[in-house]
């Protein structure tokens, strides 16, 4: 499950997870992406990967409609491209490998203090925080607090300059 407000990166973090061949093992792979955002994924890309994408609207995405995807494309793994938390129940066999959140950092300052309720809901079961478009100069450290506060077992990622640190 990858969530996160919109503009934070998640469709290039699927991308490039895909790329580096971290779901190569699975035989059948669907992407449900609940959003459309800035970046769209490459059709090209998704077909060398052997992933079939289906887009719904957040009205859609019911209980039902998962069941119906589940047996039209049997998938071993699903990937979720979701801007809010996963609370639909779930077709059998499906259970939440991993949660990552992620925060365009250039806009959690203002996305904290206008909407902190929201974002703490995507963080308090995430087993991973992913703050992209870092600067050095930003105060990561208490972007790490905040979350921490949230959730004190989860990881951090910060995107340095196109380098990654994890604290």
């Amino acid at each position: 499950l990858i969530n996160g407000q919109l503009e934070s990166g998640k469709t290039r973090f699927i991308t490039e997870t895909i790329e580096m061949g971290q779901f190569d093992e699975a035989k059948k792979k669907l992407l449900i992406v609940c959003e459309e955002g800035e970046e769209e994924y490459d059709q090209k890309m998704l077909d060398e990967n052997g992933i079939d994408m289906v887009v719904l609207e957040k009205e859609e995405f019911t209980t039902e409609k998962l069941n119906e995807l589940d047996k039209k494309y049997d998938p071993w793994l699903v990937i979720v491209e979701y801007t809010m938390i996963f609370e639909t129940e779930k077709p059998k066999g499906w259970q939440i490998y991993q949660s990552i959140t992620l925060f365009n950092a250039a806009q959690f300052g203002v996305q904290w203090a206008n909407m902190k309720m929201i974002l703490a809901e995507t963080v308090k079961y995430a087993d991973m925080v992913i703050f992209n478009r870092c600067k050095t100069s930003m105060e990561l450290g208490s972007y790490r607090r905040s979350m921490k506060a949230l959730n004190s077992a989860i990881q951090i990622v910060f995107d340095v300059n196109c380098r990654t640190a994890s604290i």
